[in-house]
Formats: structure tokens, sequence, C-alpha cells
């Protein structure tokens, strides 16, 4: 009846029931207990939660442990990215962001006047 060796099956005739034994599933895996997560009281959770809620990422983990010019020059950092990537910036990254710059300008400028005349509007709208 069985197909595979290392399958157990049990049927009885109320219900059909698949008993699949460990080893047919992987051979040689040892299977591990998982514990329930401790008892937490409810303003235990609703910390968490509202923590999760308002800072996901906890935007301050950066900041523990360090001394305190480190923590001014990340609070730098977090505050003014510029900072994080302008030591990094180079000419040739200029010369991208220029010709991508004056691309959408050259598409954004006509496309923002011409929406302003198809409401009847002055093109200076458009613009703004």
């Amino acid at each position: 009846m069985g197909v595979n060796s290392n399958r157990a099956e049990d049927f009885s005739s109320q219900d059909t029931t698949l008993r699949i034994t460990t080893e047919s599933v992987m051979p040689g895996m040892e299977i591990h207990k998982v514990c329930l997560p401790p008892k937490k009281t409810t303003l235990q959770k609703l910390k968490q939660r509202l923590g999760e809620i308002f800072f996901p990422d906890d935007p301050l983990h950066r900041f523990k442990n360090r001394t305190w010019c480190k923590k001014l020059l990340l609070g730098l950092q977090f505050l003014f990215p510029i900072f994080q990537w302008g030591p990094e910036y180079s000419l040739k990254l200029l010369r991208s962001d220029t010709i991508s710059g004056l691309t959408i300008a050259s598409l954004a400028i006509p496309q923002g006047i011409s929406y302003a005349k198809l409401a009847n509007l002055p093109p200076i709208v458009g613009l703004c």
C-alpha cells in the first residue's frame, strides 16, 4: 500500500488520516521545540506596539554606546543627509545629475504650461 518505505500510513474506518514520519520528510534532520514568548503586561504590549507604529526602524539605534563626538556627527548626518553622501560625491556624478535635471526640466516646463493653457489659466500658473 505504501510507495515509500519510510512513510507510515494509518487508515481507520471513521476518518482517513495520513501520518508522515520525519524520516520521510527530511532524513537525518533533528526536530527542535519552539518555546512560547514570555508573558507581557498590557502596558508592555502597548509600549511595544506604539514603538513599532511611531518608530518602526528605531532610527536612534545608531546613537547607542557612542562618544559625544560620534553622536554629533551621526546627528548631523541624520538631519542633513548631505553630510553622509557629500564626501563621496564626484564631478562625474555632478555631470550626470546636471544632465538628468535638464532632461526633467525640458519635459516638465512645457507640460506645466500646456496644462495651464488647457485649464484656461495663465501659463505662469502651470510653472507654479
